[in-house]
């Protein structure tokens, strides 16, 4: 495992995943490049957003997963070299999406336990789609290779603290502050998730791969800075 040099000189691009602190890492993220800071999401109905021109100590931030247009992060920036990303365990990802989904009021009736069931029924976790490679399609170590030639850091939700921690560390800024921001309320659980724990790592073992493997690499990259 080798661990990558920020290049102030270039573009940092961050990959923004859904339910993964994305609020909150956008707050430490401006707090950090200000106005060097361009956000990239394609909710706006009147078109995609712009491709943001700045470079020398730059970074755009946001969701970059296949919308209407060509948004992903090569179609912009197809010569980005340093990338960002926070993860999140993937069952805890998707339990933060329903939380976050029935604070909004957008499920009706369906309770958590149903929520899980009907999502072991899809063939990945979707939130995945912005990154900038395939992570159903490739080989692992493709991935895996790509991940150490191009992601300058990669976080965890769980680890919030110790991930900007590093990130600082390898762009030679202090440590942002941590906000808590977009949270959503949690009741206590009744239902088993350890049950669903299994079935989530046996079906989405890339997702689960790829974080476990962000996990070590969190945990090297810690004890040599």
């Amino acid at each position: 495992m080798t661990m990558l040099q920020y290049n102030p000189d270039k573009l940092l691009v961050s990959i923004h995943i859904p339910k993964c602190a994305g609020t909150s890492f956008t707050t430490c993220l401006r707090s950090v490049f200000k106005d060097r800071l361009f956000l990239h999401y394609p909710d706006d109905p009147e078109g995609p957003p712009e491709k943001a021109a700045a470079q020398q100590n730059a970074c755009v931030h946001g969701h970059f997963y296949h919308h209407q247009w060509a948004i992903g992060a090569l179609d912009y920036y197809p010569d980005a070299t340093q990338f960002i990303t926070m993860l999140r365990d993937p069952m805890e990802m998707v339990l933060s999406g329903y939380y976050f989904r029935r604070r909004l009021g957008d499920l009706g009736q369906i309770d958590v336990e149903k929520y899980l069931e009907d999502t072991l029924k899809n063939p990945k976790i979707f939130n995945y789609l912005g990154l900038p490679f395939d992570l159903w399609s490739a080989s692992e170590q493709h991935i895996q290779g790509w991940l150490e030639q191009r992601f300058l850091w990669i976080g965890l939700t769980e680890r919030f603290a110790d991930s900007l921690e590093l990130l600082a560390v390898k762009l030679g800024k202090p440590t942002p502050s941590i906000p808590f921001e977009n949270t959503s309320p949690r009741e206590e659980n009744i239902i088993d998730l350890a049950h669903y724990r299994e079935q989530f790592r046996v079906r989405f073992h890339r997702e689960f791969a790829l974080y476990d493997y962000a996990s070590r690499r969190l945990d090297w990259e810690l004890d040599k800075s």
